[in-house]
């Protein structure tokens, strides 16, 4: 065997918010190193389109509408998935809402919907997922967080808390899961060129803000490639801990 090794040949893999950004750099980057894969995502004619870029690269690949706010869809998903790939080996946690103005102003209504999504949905598939991987041998969870969970930066409302949980909760079960050769990691990646973060990105390019010490914007493609390294062999040392991937934004301080 190689000492790096990024083959994911006979893996299956799913993926939240798969059909975008950083979700579709994932998936395009398991796909090319031969994992079978299942994304997940709201929006209809991007699910399609990437889904279509995925049985192009000639692995299996099912695309899956799915509201991951609603535990029932994450229920039919994670069996739907099963059904039609025979089990799943990784699951990347990528699905993701954001939060805006001062936490002095959260209502209820935004907790739940914020909670729902970064930290309710990957805690219940990764609680379904945990069975499937048992009875392949084992498993990989990658949580997507931010490096926002690590630091917080003003006006961002509920986001950054509910990150810092995700954080927390794959240092949990990648402490809990270990007997059960199931591994878990969280990526906090810094500012990266995402629907979510657009309104933030045109904030920082407009006003010629030096976001970070390399001096540019996360691409998905950055984020994708350590994914796919802690997902297959050459990663099989990393369990319970933060990768921050951010061009050295946390030295800069948070954006205020």
């Amino acid at each position: 065997m190689p000492i790096v090794d990024h083959s994911m040949n006979g893996k299956v893999a799913l993926i939240t918010g798969g059909s975008k950004g950083i979700g579709r750099a994932i998936a395009l980057a398991f796909a090319e190193n031969g994992a079978d894969v299942a994304i997940a995502a709201r929006g209809l004619e991007a699910l399609e389109t990437t889904g279509g870029e995925l049985r192009e690269v000639g692995h299996r690949a099912v695309a899956i509408p799915a509201d991951v706010g609603s535990t029932e869809a994450l229920e039919n998903l994670y069996e739907q998935v099963v059904a039609e790939l025979g089990g799943i080996d990784i699951l990347v946690n990528n699905a993701a809402s954001g939060g805006a103005g001062p936490i002095s102003e959260l209502k209820e209504a935004e907790f739940q919907r914020v909670m729902a999504i970064n930290l309710w949905a990957p805690i219940r598939l990764s609680q379904l997922c945990r069975t499937s991987m048992k009875e392949r041998g084992g498993g990989m969870i990658i949580n997507i967080s931010s490096n926002e969970g690590v630091r917080a930066s003003p006006g961002l409302g509920i986001y950054p808390p509910s990150k810092a949980a995700l954080i927390n909760f794959t240092e949990l079960i990648g402490k809990e899961w270990a007997k059960d050769s199931i591994r878990a990691v969280a990526i906090a990646p810094g500012l990266c060129r995402t629907e979510l973060a657009a309104g933030l990105i045109e904030r920082v390019e407009k006003n010629n803000i030096n976001i970070n010490p390399m001096g540019r914007i996360g691409e998905p493609e950055d984020i994708a490639a350590l994914v796919l390294t802690l997902a297959t062999q050459a990663g099989r040392f990393a369990t319970a801990t933060t990768y921050v991937l951010d061009g050295g934004e946390l030295s800069a301080g948070p954006l205020g």
